[in-house]
């Protein structure tokens, strides 16, 4: 068992590599500043991907609910966004590049859910706290490295060097995972019976999620602030390049900082989290993600950039293990994968919106500030929201 839970964090860092790259990183910035693109162009093909993604990813957690298969899909998704990786590595050709990106994307996104499914497979009821908080931990350890590693290739080309390295890298990290981790053997059914059982599935999944205590106002709520932290996620690397002026080193330096407080804050919350619950740890990290944002507005200088960073990077750390935790916990375990499916489509709808918004904001670059706000406004409605839920314990006893 401690053999598969490190496998299966161990894909926790693997799949960092491309959200370094392609997400955070180089790729934006090979857009951005080496092709000069606006960073509208690129939240509308990150949106477009994202929206096949929303509509896919129920589907695909009912399909891996009625195989019992998950490692399989994860193996899957993970071959085809390293081959769309590395071939956008090939070309020089943005239009490509985008539609190459939108694949990679797809297959890394739909990855997630069937990653986030195997936590059952790995956790005991009781560990499944602090041991999606190792995962996440993992993660941006996977971030640090995804910085350290990729550097000597940029610093040696150009941001687009650091490209099919991430694919790689990410292959590499994530084969641990695929021959350790292991799922309760069962014989699967025929694929016209799968098929024809997920659908019947995913058309009940909407409808019995409003039926579970909190769920249903929990998906809306992080619909709100997943749109803030997934756009400060996706533009912060361009904003301290293009707003303060940061230099590639000091970037650099920047962003391995607040990963030390991003592995700190996922272990330490891991830990809050079996103490408090899901729901109440939850509600601290989405008020520490606005009282960073409010404080990168007081100031808009490189020096105060250093303080806010770590407290991003210290509610970064648990962010997405801690809302992992609390659909699991609110959802029924035979309809884990769905309710995660679910999950997905909202996390991705916000992907969708908060991108899209900034985007049009800073097109004008005078205005980033007010965009800035927008973030705190949206992650203010989703904590609003999040008060509804029910605390996850009591759920469950």
């Amino acid at each position: 068992m401690r053999a598969a839970v490190l496998a299966w964090a161990l894909f926790d860092l693997a799949n960092t590599f491309f959200a370094i790259a392609m997400l955070s990183f180089h790729f934006p910035l090979w857009l951005v500043e080496e092709r000069g693109m606006r960073e509208l162009w690129f939240s509308v093909a990150l949106g477009a991907s994202m929206a096949c993604v929303g509509l896919m990813m129920p589907f695909c957690g009912a399909l891996s609910d009625a195989t019992g298969s998950r490692m399989r899909f994860v193996r899957w998704t993970t071959y085809g966004c390293a081959a769309a990786t590395l071939l956008i590595s090939l070309t020089s050709q943005v239009g490509v590049a985008l539609c190459l990106f939108g694949v990679a994307n797809l297959c890394y996104q739909l990855g997630t859910v069937f990653y986030d499914a195997l936590l059952w497979s790995v956790a005991p009821p009781q560990r499944m706290g602090r041991i999606s908080g190792f995962g996440a931990a993992f993660g941006y350890l996977g971030s640090a490295l995804g910085l350290l590693l990729l550097w000597p290739f940029v610093r040696a080309g150009s941001y687009g060097a650091g490209i099919a390295p991430s694919a790689l890298y990410f292959l590499l990290f994530a084969l641990p995972s695929f021959l350790l981790v292991r799922e309760q053997p069962r014989t699967p059914p025929p694929w016209r019976d799968v098929m024809r059982a997920a659908l019947l599935r995913f058309g009940m999944t909407v409808r019995s999620a409003r039926s579970f205590p909190g769920l249903w106002r929990y998906l809306w709520a992080s619909l709100f602030s997943l749109s803030a932290i997934n756009t400060t996620l996706i533009f912060m690397v361009v904003y301290v390049r293009k707003v303060l002026g940061f230099t590639h080193e000091q970037v650099m330096g920047f962003f391995l900082f607040s990963q030390l407080f991003a592995m700190g804050g996922a272990l330490l919350l891991g830990w809050a989290m079996e103490r408090w619950g899901a729901r109440r740890t939850l509600m601290w990290i989405w008020l520490g993600w606005m009282a960073a944002l409010a404080l990168a507005t007081v100031n808009v200088s490189g020096r105060w950039m250093w303080v806010v960073g770590p407290v991003i990077g210290f509610c970064l750390g648990s962010t997405w293990s801690t809302g992992r935790v609390l659909v699991t916990e609110l959802s029924p375990k035979d309809q884990l994968a769905q309710m995660l499916g679910l999950a997905g489509l909202f996390a991705r709808a916000s992907s969708i919106i908060g991108p899209l918004l900034w985007g049009l904001i800073v097109w004008d670059p005078s205005r980033y500030r007010h965009a800035v706000v927008a973030l705190i406004l949206l992650l203010g409605v989703g904590a609003w929201l999040l008060r509804g839920v029910p605390d996850s314990s009591r759920v469950r006893g």
